[in-house]
Order: C-alpha cells, then structure tokens, then sequence
C-alpha cells in the first residue's frame, strides 16, 4: 500500500518523511521488521509498541504508524491515528475491498492449523490459496496475513483464534466469513471464559458473522457444535453421524500409516486413504471436504486432494529417533480434546510395542486444570505404559495415571526437558513409540531435537 492509501484508509495525518513511500508488509514486532515494511505501533498490556519505532526504523521500515509523535523516526513516513489497533482494522477492511475474495475462515478448540491446512491443500488443486501461516490468527495475525495477499490469490484461508469473549465477533468484521467452519468445543481457554458454555458462545461468533450467504461448515458429532445451526442461514454438516452431509463410512485405522474410509458426499462417493494418524484426522479431513464441495470438487477430486497431504510440523509427524524408535511428534500445542486424541494414536502401536507418553502442561484451563490433567492421567493409564510428565500439574496427572494402573517406576516426573530426554533415552529401541504432546509453552519440541535419529 502507498502512503495516500493509507492515510485514507486509516484518516490518519502524515506528520513527515517521503509522501511516496510504499510498504510491502504489515509489523507488529519491532524484531521482525524487514525493510520496506509498515511498522504498527500498538500499545498492549504488558509492551508499547511506541518506545520500539526507533529499533523498528533501524530495521529499515519505510513507514510507522502510531498515536502520538514519535523520537527515532527520521526518514520514515509518519502517520498518526487515533488508534493503532483500529488503524490495523481500517487497513485491513481497504485491502479486502480492493481484492474481494472468498475467505474460509476456521475455529474450534483443538486441530484448526492442521485443518486449515488440509482446507488450502485441496483447494490448492485448482485455485491460487492464501492461508495465514504459523500463529498469525489474532486480531494482529489476520490482518498481516491479509496485508500480503497476491493479486493472483483467488481464495483466502484462515484461523480465527480467541482468548476472550467477541475476539471473533471482532474478526468477522473487519474480514467476514464466507465459510465458517468451526470443528469441536473444549476446554482450550475455558480458564479465561469460565466454562465451557461459554467457549462454545465464544466460536458461535464465527457463525453469527458471516458474509450475507455465508456456509456455516458444522461438527455433527459436537453437539454444542451441531447446536450452532440454529444461528446460521446456511450450514452443513461433516463428521461420522448418520446425517452428517459430508460423513465417513466403512473407517479403518492403520496405526501411524493413517487411516482409509468411505467419502459419502453430496456429489458422490470416494474411497479416500489419507496419511495422518487418528479418528480426529478424519474428521478434520471431513470439514475440509464440506468447504471443497462449495467450490465445485467431487468426491474423487477430494479423496485425491487429500491423499497427498503431509501434516504440518510437529502436528502429528512421525520421526524415527534414536536405535530406530518411532517418535509421534505433537509437541506445537496441547488441549485436552487434542491430548486425548494424541494418546488414541498412541494406543495404535503394534502389539508388543513399549509406548511411552512424555506430557507436558496444558494450559490457559483455568479452574479445570487440575481435573483436566487428572482425566488425561487416568487415559494414559490405560493407553501408554510409560508416562514421563514435566509442569506444574504433572504431579496430578502422574498420580491419576498411576491410580489407573501403572505401576509407581513407569510414571513419574522431571523437572525439565533436560530431564524428560535422559528419563526416556534409556527406553529408545525399535519396538518403542514415544509420544511428544504439551501447551506451546512447555516448548517440548527440545525433547523431540534430542531424542530424534541424527540428521
């Protein structure tokens, strides 16, 4: 975007610099700015992007967009607002104007990134897709990730994530929805909502804004899910039920091979073998199969879309580690609806197999924790015969684990990441399948580098 374009679209003011300057991309983080880019200056509850516009013009930004005069800002393009965090809305509500394009948008408390990743993949097939990458699915992620769309992109595809109650609501507006897929409701942020009541009222925002003619693509086997469709003007429904419009039939698991089953869609039937692991991959692979049929795929094109897809990193990839163990790497993030899945992966090894879960924290849970790590204890109890557990709720989980039967020395924990690596090193052989899953905080990608076969 140029100057002007943005000046009019945020009725900002150019205090100074070049009037003819451009910006390639949308920062928030001083760190990240590379030259040629629109620095944003948000004030947040624990940082204000203000003391930075200095770091972030030595960085080569062309351009700073902030509420008060700023030091540190020659030969950059100023351009004050009255708010940074509307400013970046203004923005992004002008660039989706001038390319109108379908957006796919995708919520839910656990499997959105690998969703939204089978979603583009398909897609993919026949049109140019944009998805967001990594974590940009905030009120910050969405509109950079917009920021960088391709005149060529025919699609967009995104996650709308949320912490709090009308963070999606807030979304919609700035970027409303053609598609709306929202995938379960669990207990991920139930500790900043309260209950789960509430988690579920927070996703159904995503169905109440959507575009005028908007598709609600909805969980059929969720019923706080399937409830949403009393909101919605349009939906369909994905998953394993009977009425489920798009839905699997005749499933069968392959261990960490993956799993094939029957597509039953509206237009047509397909047998579909797809290479991630679980019953949860499934279903994943359904909602993204209800969004293809809005553009015009049959079963076959989707069942072969789907077979070549790949998960993304470190979402259920399987790694050999050291002395030829199999290593389920899952370590990005952790709810309990996504660790229970995890573990019924886990529960597929072949028979014989020693299965070890190393388990970290889940967090933002709030009052639920404790219970939620308890019930996760008392599932690795019946599904794993090693538990190494590390995080403040460890102890919990490791105490539910053991009252669900195993025994005192196969569950157990460490302090550390440091810690879990030499706990489980001893128990890597051929016939072992180790378990890497925690909240993105508990950073247990560091057991998975030092566990793994040496590249």
């Amino acid at each position: 975007m140029s100057v002007k374009e943005v000046v009019e679209a945020t009725r900002g003011r150019l205090l100074g610099g070049p009037h003819d300057a451009s910006f390639s991309q949308l920062f928030i983080d001083s760190r990240e700015v590379k030259p040629g880019g629109l620095f944003v200056a948000l004030r947040g509850e624990q940082h204000d992007g203000h003391v930075f516009i200095a770091q972030a013009v030595e960085r080569g930004a062309t351009g700073i967009l902030c509420e008060r005069p700023p030091q540190g800002a020659e030969g950059a393009a100023v351009i004050q607002v009255d708010d940074t965090r509307q400013a970046l809305f203004d923005i992004t509500a002008d660039r989706l104007s001038r390319q109108a394009h379908p957006i796919v948008a995708i919520t839910g408390s656990a499997g959105k990134t690998t969703t939204k990743d089978l979603i583009a993949h398909v897609l993919g097939r026949r049109l140019r897709v944009h998805k967001s990458e990594g974590n940009l699915n905030t009120y910050t992620g969405i509109p950079m990730t917009i920021f960088q769309m391709d005149p060529r992109d025919r699609v967009l595809v995104v996650e709308y994530a949320m912490s709090r109650a009308g963070e999606i609501r807030e979304l919609t507006r700035v970027a409303p929805p053609t598609i709306g897929v929202v995938l379960n409701v669990g207990l991920a942020h139930v500790g900043m909502l309260g209950s789960i009541e509430a988690v579920a009222a927070a996703k159904r925002e995503l169905v109440e804004g959507l575009a005028p003619g908007g598709l609600a693509v909805l969980n059929a086997d969720d019923p706080r899910v399937r409830a949403m469709a009393v909101v919605a003007r349009r939906s369909t429904f994905f998953g394993f039920s009977n009425d489920a419009t798009v839905r699997a039939e005749r499933v069968r698991l392959h261990g960490l091979e993956g799993s094939t089953f029957m597509l039953v869609t509206p237009r047509g039937k397909a047998e579909v073998f797809l290479r991630l692991p679980g019953q949860h991959s499934i279903s994943n692979a359904l909602a993204a199969a209800a969004v293809a049929l809005e553009f015009e795929f049959d079963a076959p094109a989707i069942a072969s879309a789907l077979h070549g897809f790949a998960p993304p990193a470190r979402r259920m990839n399987i790694v050999t580690g050291r002395n030829g163990a199999t290593v389920i790497d899952d370590s990005y993030n952790a709810s309990p609806g996504s660790m229970q899945a995890a573990l019924q992966v886990l529960q597929l090894a072949p028979r014989g197999a020693l299965k070890v879960a190393v388990l970290g924290d889940m967090l933002e849970l709030g009052e639920q924790a404790e219970r939620a790590h308890e019930e996760i204890g008392s599932l690795v109890g019946k599904t794993a015969d090693v538990l190494i557990a590390l995080g403040q709720f460890a102890p919990r989980m490791v105490q539910s684990a053991r009252r669900a039967g195993l025994p005192t020395d196969r569950a157990y924990v460490v302090e550390s990441a440091e810690a879990a690596v030499a706990a489980v090193t001893p128990l890597l052989t051929a016939q072992t399948q180790v378990l890497v899953k925690g909240s993105r905080g508990m950073r247990l990608e560091r057991v998975v580098e030092q566990i793994r076969e040496a590249r």
